[in-house]
C-alpha cells in the first residue's frame, strides 16, 4: 500500500469524521436554544428588545446554512411600534474558507424586511442611537464610514455570490416636517459581491406619498470599499401616477456616468416634468467639494400645471413662462458658496454670488445684480366680481416670520438696473441690507427716478414683541407729472419736486401702523401746474361777473404756479401741516390744518389772497383782498366751503353768491392737485 492510498484514505476518514460530527451536532444541538443569548446580546449592544417568534435553522452540509424567521426589533425610547420586522432570512456560506477566517457567502436571501423610520417634533430620529460609534477616535469626520464601526472587522474579506432582497419596505414618518411616505415592494438583486470588486446592482420598488405612487427601477455597477462606494453607469427611473398629476403617468429619470461617496459625480442628469438638470462635482481639499449646476430653460407655468399646483392670476398672462438657472459651487466644512450664479426669469436676468458660513448660526452673504425686474408682471389680479366692503381703511393683519427673522444673519447688496413696481419706473437702484438678531436694516437705498434721485434708509426691528418700522428719504429734482401719470394714470400735478421724510411706527396690522405713525415730512414743487382747472380764470371771471362784465378769453385748463409746498409733523397717525403754500402769478393760497391718517379725514383752513407773484387781476379785487376757505371731510371727497359771512359783509348777497361759486371751483381744483400729491406718499 503506497503513500497515495494512505493520503486518500486519510482524507476520506476526515470527511467521514466531519460528517459524523456534523450529524451529531444536528442531532444534539438545537439552535433555538441560543435565542436567549441572541436577545441578550442585542439588548446589551443596542438597548432594544429583540423578539424572535420563528425558528432558528442551522445546517452544515453542503454549506453552513443559517436561517431565521418572524423577527422584530423594538423602537427607540419615545417612539411607538417596532423599528424593524423581518419575515425570514437565509444565509449560506462555504465551510472551508471559515477555517482561515474568511467569509464566503453563497447566497443571502432576505424576505419581508420592513424598516420604520421616524423623526419626532424635536428632530430626533429613531435610528440615531444605533449609529453611535464605539469611540471618539473612530467617530472622526474624516474616518471611513464602515471603518468607524469596530463591530464588523471581518467585512473586508466578505464575498457574496448573490444577495437577494424581496418584498421589503421602508416607512418614513416625520413629525417635524409633517409628512410621511412609504417605499414598498423593494426587490434588490446583487451578484458576485466582494469588497474592492465591481458588482452589478438591480433593484425595483414601489413608493407612495400622499396620493402619488411611483414605480422605481435602479441599475448600476458598483464597487464597495471600507472607505468609499463607487458607482458607474447609474440609472434611476421613476414612473409617477396619481389623480393629482393631470398628465399621469409622469416619467422622471436620473443618470450619472460616475458617482463616489468621496464627493465626485460625473455627468449627472435629471429629466422630467419639463425639467432638464445637469450636475457635476469634484472633491477638493479639506473634505470639501466643488461643482457645477445647470437647469436648462424650461416653462415654470407648465411644470406647476403638471404638478397640479395652482398659480395666481398674474397681471401679465405670459408671466412665469420661461426660466433657467446655473451656478458654480463649492462646499467644505461649515461653508458653502455659489458663484457665477445666473437666474433668468421671463428674460430678466439675475447674476451674483451667495455665501453661507456656519451651521448653527449661518452667516449669509449675497451680492446680486439684476438687469431688468418688472414686478408689475407678477401682481395678482383682483377678482372682477369683488366689491369694496367699506369706504374706510381696513384692518389687515401683518404676520411676520418672527422666529426665522430673529435667527437671520445676513449681509446683502442688490443692484437693479431697471425696476418697474406699482407702475413706477426706477433705474440704477442699489440697496444694502443687513440682518442680525432680529434687526433688519437697510442703511443705504439709492435710486434714480423720473429725472431725479432718491436716497433713503429703512429698518424692521423684531427683537421685541411688537415689530417696529422706520423709513427716511430725500427726493430731489423729480418730474412729479410723469411720476403721477405712471402711478395713477393722469398728470394731476406737474413740476419739479423735492421731498424728505423721517418716519417710524410699530404694530401687527396696517391700522396699527397708521395709529402709531410719527415723524416729519415735507415737499416742494417748483415751476409747476395743477391740471384740469384754471383757478386764475375762475377768479378773474368771477370778478368780471360781479362787475357785470362778460367772461374773459378762454385759457388752458391748468393752474400755473411757481411754488407749491408744505411740511408736516405726524403724531399717532395725525399729520399737522402749518405752512401750506401755493404761489401763482395773480393769487396765492396759504393755509394750515390736519389730516387723520387713521380715519382718512382732513380739516384745512385756507386763505386765498387775490395777489400773486406777478401782481393782481386787471379787473381789480372788488375791495376784497382775500377769501377764507375750509376744506374738510373724507380725504378722497372733501367738502369745500368759503367763509361767506366775511364775503357778504363786504359785497352783499349777489356778489357773495358769485364769489361762492368761484371759490367752490377753486377749491375743487386745488383739491385735485393736493390729492394727487397725497396719493404719491401713501
Amino acid at each position: 500500500m503506497n503513500i497515495r492510498t494512505w493520503i486518500v484514505r486519510g482524507l476520506l476518514g476526515l470527511i467521514l469524521l466531519g460528517g459524523i460530527l456534523a450529524g451529531a451536532l444536528l442531532m444534539t444541538v438545537d439552535p433555538n436554544d441560543f435565542k436567549p443569548q441572541i436577545i441578550k446580546a442585542v439588548r446589551d449592544n443596542t438597548g432594544r428588545e429583540l423578539t424572535i417568534s420563528g425558528d432558528l435553522g442551522l445546517e452544515f452540509f453542503p454549506y453552513l446554512s443559517v436561517s431565521i424567521s418572524d423577527l422584530e426589533l423594538g423602537n427607540s425610547d419615545g417612539f411607538i411600534g417596532p423599528f424593524m420586522t423581518l419575515n425570514g432570512a437565509h444565509l449560506k456560506a462555504r465551510l472551508l474558507p471559515l477555517l482561515s477566517s474568511r467569509l464566503e457567502v453563497v447566497a443571502i436571501d432576505i424576505e419581508g424586511l420592513s424598516l420604520f423610520l421616524s423623526r419626532d417634533a424635536n428632530g430626533r430620529g429613531n435610528w440615531m442611537d444605533l449609529a453611535t460609534p464605539d469611540s471618539a477616535e473612530d467617530s472622526a469626520p474624516d474616518a471611513p464610514v464602515l471603518a468607524r464601526d469596530k463591530r464588523v472587522p471581518f467585512l473586508a474579506g466578505l464575498i457574496v455570490d448573490g444577495l437577494q432582497i424581496s418584498d421589503a419596505r421602508v416607512v418614513w414618518d416625520d413629525k417635524l416636517g409633517g409628512e410621511s411616505f412609504e417605499v414598498g415592494g423593494i426587490r434588490l438583486d446583487v451578484s458576485d459581491f466582494a469588497f474592492g470588486e465591481p458588482f452589478v446592482v438591480d433593484t425595483h420598488a414601489m413608493a407612495k406619498r400622499n396620493e402619488i405612487t411611483g414605480e422605481l427601477d435602479f441599475t448600476a455597477k458598483a464597487t464597495l470599499d471600507l472607505d468609499r462606494l463607487n458607482v458607474e453607469d447609474l440609472v434611476l427611473k421613476a414612473v409617477l401616477s396619481g389623480d393629482s398629476l393631470p398628465n399621469s403617468p409622469e416619467v422622471i429619470s436620473f443618470s450619472a456616468d460616475y458617482f463616489s461617496t468621496d464627493g465626485r459625480m460625473d455627468n449627472a442628469r435629471m429629466q422630467g416634468l419639463g425639467l432638464d438638470i445637469t450636475f457635476s462635482a469634484q472633491p477638493s481639499g479639506d473634505a470639501g467639494s466643488t461643482g457645477v449646476l445647470d437647469v436648462a430653460r424650461f416653462n415654470p407655468k407648465e411644470a406647476f400645471a403638471r404638478l397640479a399646483i395652482p398659480l395666481p392670476n398674474f397681471t401679465d398672462p405670459a408671466a412665469l413662462e420661461e426660466a433657467a438657472f446655473s451656478c458654480k459651487w463649492s462646499a467644505g466644512g461649515d461653508s458653502f458658496e455659489a458663484s457665477d450664479l445666473r437666474l433668468v426669469l421671463d428674460r430678466q436676468a439675475l447674476n451674483g454670488r451667495v455665501s453661507v458660513q456656519g451651521r448653527t448660526d449661518p452667516k449669509i452673504e449675497l451680492d446680486m445684480h439684476i438687469d431688468t425686474l418688472n414686478l408689475d408682471r407678477y401682481r395678482i389680479r383682483s377678482d372682477d366680481g369683488a366689491k369694496e366692503t367699506s369706504s374706510g381703511a381696513s384692518e389687515e393683519r401683518i404676520d411676520l416670520p418672527v422666529s426665522m427673522m430673529r435667527k437671520l444673519n445676513l449681509n446683502a447688496t442688490l443692484v437693479v438696473d431697471t425696476l418697474n413696481v406699482i407702475n413706477l419706473r426706477v433705474s440704477d437702484s442699489r440697496i444694502h441690507l443687513t440682518a442680525k438678531d432680529g434687526l433688519l436694516d437697510m442703511p443705504r437705498i439709492e435710486s434714480s427716478l423720473y429725472g431725479g434721485s432718491l436716497k433713503g434708509s429703512a429698518s424692521l426691528d423684531v427683537r421685541r414683541e411688537m415689530p417696529a418700522y422706520s423709513w427716511s428719504h430725500s427726493i430731489s429734482s423729480v418730474q412729479i407729472g410723469s411720476l403721477l401719470r405712471d402711478l395713477h394714470g393722469r398728470e394731476s400735478l406737474l413740476g419739479l419736486m423735492q421731498s424728505s421724510a423721517v418716519l417710524d411706527t410699530s404694530g401687527r396690522s396696517t391700522m396699527d401702523l397708521r395709529r402709531n405713525l410719527k415723524g416729519k415730512v415735507d415737499f416742494k414743487v417748483s415751476d409747476g401746474a395743477i391740471s384740469d382747472v384754471n383757478v386764475s380764470q375762475l377768479l378773474r371771471d368771477g370778478i368780471r361777473k360781479v362787475k357785470g362784465l362778460s367772461p374773459g378769453p378762454q385759457e388752458p385748463p391748468r393752474t400755473v404756479f411757481s411754488v407749491l409746498s408744505a411740511s408736516g409733523t405726524i403724531t399717532r397717525g395725525v399729520e399737522t401741516t402749518p405752512d401750506l403754500l401755493l404761489l401763482a402769478p395773480r393769487f396765492r393760497v396759504t393755509g394750515n390744518g390736519q389730516t387723520d391718517l387713521v380715519r382718512e379725514v382732513l380739516d384745512f383752513r385756507l386763505l386765498i389772497e387775490l395777489a400773486g407773484s406777478e401782481g393782481e387781476f386787471d379787473e381789480g379785487s372788488l375791495g376784497l383782498n382775500s377769501v377764507p376757505v375750509r376744506i374738510s371731510g373724507p380725504v378722497r371727497q372733501p367738502t369745500i366751503s368759503p367763509d361767506m359771512e366775511a364775503v357778504l359783509r363786504d359785497l352783499g348777497l349777489r356778489g357773495g353768491q358769485a364769489v361762492q361759486e368761484v371759490i367752490k371751483g377753486v377749491g375743487s381744483g386745488l383739491n385735485k392737485g393736493v390729492e394727487g400729491l397725497k396719493n404719491l406718499f401713501k
